[in-house]
């Protein structure tokens, strides 16, 4: 036996590692599940909500995975701004793949200051003990009029989030709030004008007129966060971008989102 034939099968006996932990796709969202948000800054009174994939965890003998998430968000001095230590968690693989979807979300307060942040998201594989982590930065607005708090629901109430890709014959409520409007001196009350336009991926619009809504008397002037909901039934499918604006007849202030849709045909 030639001294290459030795090597060769010694190579052969080396067992093979295991593949690496690793975090994939990472994306902002519109509420969980939602449409991707842009990178224009969040303002205070607004939610994070951040996605990603965790391959190449552990799975025991039921197919499970068992891991811990932490996060960690830094101002532009180093200093913690918000942190969530490692937190268990138990993940079931029901389809297979090494693929498992994980989320996180943060709170913006009202009164945070604005600048620039560093956020950094862990993920240990509690079986094997590796970790693999995704960092990135954001930046935080000064506080403005504007629309935050944007997700899709499947149920009136708001507990039920559901993703942007939708089936013809579903109903859902895209749900949103109103902050930094002014408060009209002698009415005491804000003055804000919501509508909610829809057009197709050629960019026509749907229906004739946007749908519109007000926040107005009702509305204490102690008020800072307002909501709004505007239902939408998928009646046929197709790439559709939703447009919020929100129009403050006080300061004279005007705010729009894009919200991305698909709509799937029922099989």
């Amino acid at each position: 036996m030639s001294f290459a034939t030795l090597s060769c099968l010694a190579l052969l006996l080396v067992p093979l590692q295991p593949p690496a932990l690793e975090l994939v796709n990472p994306r902002a969202t519109y509420g969980h599940l939602g449409a991707r948000r842009p990178k224009t800054g969040i303002l205070p009174g607004d939610v994070v909500h951040f996605t990603f994939e965790a391959k190449n965890l552990t799975l025991d003998a039921n197919n499970k995975a068992s891991y811990s998430i932490a996060i960690e968000i830094r101002d532009g001095s180093g200093k913690i701004f918000f942190e969530q230590r490692p937190y268990n968690a138990v993940a079931q693989n029901f389809l297979g793949g090494v693929s498992l979807p994980c989320s996180a979300f943060v709170e913006i307060p009202l009164d945070a200051k604005p600048g620039d942040v560093e956020w950094k998201v862990t993920v240990v594989d509690r079986a094997t003990k590796k970790s693999a982590s995704l960092q990135g930065s954001g930046k935080i607005l000064p506080a403005d009029f504007g629309i935050v708090q944007v997700g899709l629901f499947g149920d009136a109430e708001g507990r039920v989030p559901v993703s942007a890709v939708a089936v013809v014959g579903d109903t859902a409520y895209l749900r949103h709030s109103i902050v930094g409007f002014g408060i009209d001196k002698d009415k005491k009350h804000p003055h804000v004008k919501v509508s909610m336009r829809i057009v197709d991926d050629k960019g026509q619009p749907t229906m004739p007129k946007p749908l519109v809504g007000a926040i107005g008397e009702g509305v204490s002037a102690d008020e800072k966060v307002v909501p709004v909901q505007f239902a939408i039934t998928m009646n046929r499918p197709g790439r559709f971008t939703i447009e919020l604006t929100a129009e403050d007849a006080v300061t004279g202030k005007r705010a729009t989102i894009q919200y991305g849709l698909r709509v799937l045909d029922s099989e």
